[in-house]
């Protein structure tokens, strides 16, 4: 496997829409495709319908996804059918695999647990055919007890997959890398977003920063605001009105 820095440089061809017209302007009208991404935040911030929002926008552009959760596959329908994604559809016509981490009845040993991120990275490596993105939601489970070289080992082999035409999104939680090496994996990957909450004039908000986004035809914004709306889903929230 190449190194996490000599890879060769891939052309991202084309951009995808997330179907949100907010959104989407504020990523200089759609995201890069494939690219690595690597979505940052704690619990409770936005990551996971952030990430199904991309998700849908790949799924309504032709693309096959596979999702993999902490979530069962049950609880992660109707998690996101609760924040206006119904993905039963996709699921149902096999455009969308569910790939759930956790397993009712079986505990994980420290050993056997060290093993899984090289387990999942080989799974996703042999779905390449038949898969044009992998979503990774969240990458803390597979990190917890893998040591530094097996999680640079497995950025590298998604820099190998889109480098061949794979879309990789990824979310994880603050400390899941290892801090000596969270440099070199936000330097390697294309697009880094952090995604936090606040309050601002007495209104709770969540917010993202694009730290990064490489591949992008126009200037997007540098961070915005938004809340996750059961009925509208995603809304972006301009800042003079959560001041008012």
């Amino acid at each position: 496997m190449p190194e996490l820095f000599q890879l060769v440089l891939y052309h991202m061809s084309e951009m995808f829409q997330t179907g949100n017209e907010e959104v989407d302007r504020q990523f200089g009208g759609g995201i890069p495709f494939p690219s690595l991404m690597l979505m940052e935040g704690g619990h409770g911030v936005g990551k996971s319908a952030m990430v199904a929002l991309f998700m849908k926008g790949l799924l309504d552009e032709g693309k096959k996804v596979l999702c993999i959760t902490e979530n069962t596959v049950k609880e992660y329908i109707e998690n996101m059918k609760a924040i206006t994604f119904n993905f039963s559809h996709a699921f149902l016509q096999n455009r969308l695999t569910i790939m759930p981490l956790h397993v009712y009845g079986i505990r994980w040993s420290k050993e056997q647990s060290a093993y899984l991120l090289p387990v999942i990275g080989k799974y996703i490596s042999n779905s390449f055919k038949e898969t044009n993105a992998v979503v990774i939601d969240s990458l803390s489970l597979l990190t917890v007890f893998s040591d530094e070289t097996k999680i640079l080992d497995f950025f590298t082999q998604c820099k190998y997959l889109v480098a061949n035409g794979m879309g990789v999104i990824i979310t994880i939680h603050p400390n899941d890398i290892p801090a000596n090496i969270a440099p070199r994996i936000t330097g390697s990957v294309d697009v880094y977003l952090k995604l936090d909450s606040t309050n601002v004039g007495g209104r709770d908000v969540k917010t993202m920063k694009i730290v990064k986004l490489i591949g992008s035809e126009t200037n997007p914004e540098s961070g915005f605001a938004f809340e996750v709306d059961q009925t509208f889903g995603i809304k972006i929230v301009p800042i003079s009105t959560a001041n008012a």
